[in-house]
């Protein structure tokens, strides 16, 4: 009696799986970039747009300007004078102005005292240029205004009994916006506690609204005429210092390369009916509609190399935050794997992996370590050293 034959058929090797790209956070630059047009201040002479935080390129040719020997005597009487002009500007303006629905105008917001502080001292820190500055403080004020404007329906003594309730929910609510809107501003969040807990502020009621936009533009033109007359740069960005010239020059690659996919696709299988979506045809936005307006390029362009040799860094353009793998080829010949590595080749490793442990910032392009996640502001403030860079310091 024979024996049954049993058939041994081999299974077929899992295929991996794709690692999952992590989602990537929330930035209201993203939407709104594309719209922003381009800052008209190159249009004006240079001795007015001076003033207004533009600066001309610096070509290779042109030498960077020598520090002065006073140079540090200077910043500090520029602050000193800043800080004092800017507060005293807005103490006498207010004092002028006339009762407001009956209610007399204070002096000045308390808060723009510490406002002072970052435009007159830091100020190439994001949080000190002119969006973070009005917009900041502007929407603390409608946050604190509204949410008080609620409580105040309570019975007087159970409003002053809640009065630390609406302190603490006007500054956390303005907190949360000012990060959702890329706007945060420090001082702006003792706007909303202000506005909220000081009586004096908050009998003011909706004129608070109007008094911060003029304390805001006053504090802002001071700083950017003092700023600059001592040789320093303010604004360094008016929106954003991503080069949105760049973005949109990204976007039309993107969107051409989707268009090229479908097309291949469509010639592979001409019985597949492959509709093109509104989102691959062309923008019709021209450089005079962008704020930059620079010649920088697409910068994630990466060189026909050999991709099993990828590099332990990434590169952010100058057009946005997508991180983007730098790939390197290896110095080192082919070995077989049984030979063992000399010092060279270790040494030559070593030197690789410092080297994807860096931070390195050009005129042209941020390269990051790969497991380095970058916030918003972090990019923020190496987009301003990459800024510093480019442009000359006349």
């Amino acid at each position: 009696m024979s024996q049954p034959q049993i058939k041994l058929e081999a299974m077929p090797k899992p295929q991996p799986r794709e690692p999952v790209k992590p989602k990537p956070p929330f930035d209201i630059d993203n939407y709104l970039n594309p719209y922003i047009p381009r800052s008209p201040l190159y249009l004006l002479p240079t001795s007015v747009s001076y003033f207004f935080g533009h600066r001309l390129p610096r070509t290779s040719s042109r030498r960077p300007p020598v520090v002065h020997r006073y140079h540090n005597t200077i910043v500090y009487l520029s602050i000193f004078i800043g800080t004092f002009c800017g507060l005293a500007i807005i103490e006498n303006t207010f004092l002028a102005l006339p009762p407001l629905s009956g209610h007399a105008v204070p002096i000045i917001i308390a808060s723009f005292g510490a406002a002072a502080i970052l435009e007159y001292n830091t100020i190439e820190s994001p949080l000190a240029q002119p969006r973070n500055l009005v917009f900041g403080h502007f929407f603390s004020a409608v946050i604190a205004v509204a949410i008080t404007k609620l409580f105040e329906h309570l019975p007087q003594e159970r409003f002053e009994e809640l009065r630390w309730l609406v302190g603490a929910i006007c500054v956390a609510v303005a907190s949360i916006v000012m990060s959702l809107t890329k706007t945060v501003h420090p001082p702006a969040g003792a706007t909303a506690l202000l506005a909220s807990t000081s009586v004096e502020i908050q009998i003011l009621g909706w004129w608070l609204l109007p008094l911060v936009l003029l304390a805001a533009m006053l504090m802002m033109t001071s700083a950017m005429l003092l700023n600059n007359l001592a040789g320093r740069r303010y604004p360094v960005y008016w929106w954003t210092p991503v080069d949105l010239k760049a973005l949109k020059e990204e976007r039309r690659k993107e969107k051409g390369d989707k268009k090229q996919e479908l097309d291949v696709e469509k010639a592979s299988n001409p019985s597949a009916t492959t509709a093109t979506p509104e989102s691959i045809k062309e923008e019709n936005i021209s450089d005079e509609e962008t704020e930059t307006g620079s010649n920088v390029g697409d910068l994630r362009k990466s060189a026909s190399i050999d991709p099993d040799r990828i590099g332990r860094t990434v590169s952010y353009s100058s057009a946005s935050r997508t991180p983007h793998p730098n790939r390197s080829q290896s110095r080192r010949t082919s070995k077989p794997e049984h030979d063992r590595p000399t010092k060279d080749s270790l040494k030559e490793d070593n030197e690789e992996d410092e080297k994807g442990d860096r931070i390195v910032i050009t005129r042209n392009q941020i390269v990051v370590p790969e497991w380095l996640q970058l916030n918003d502001w972090e990019d923020e403030v190496l987009r301003i050293l990459m800024e510093r860079l480019r442009d000359s310091d006349a």
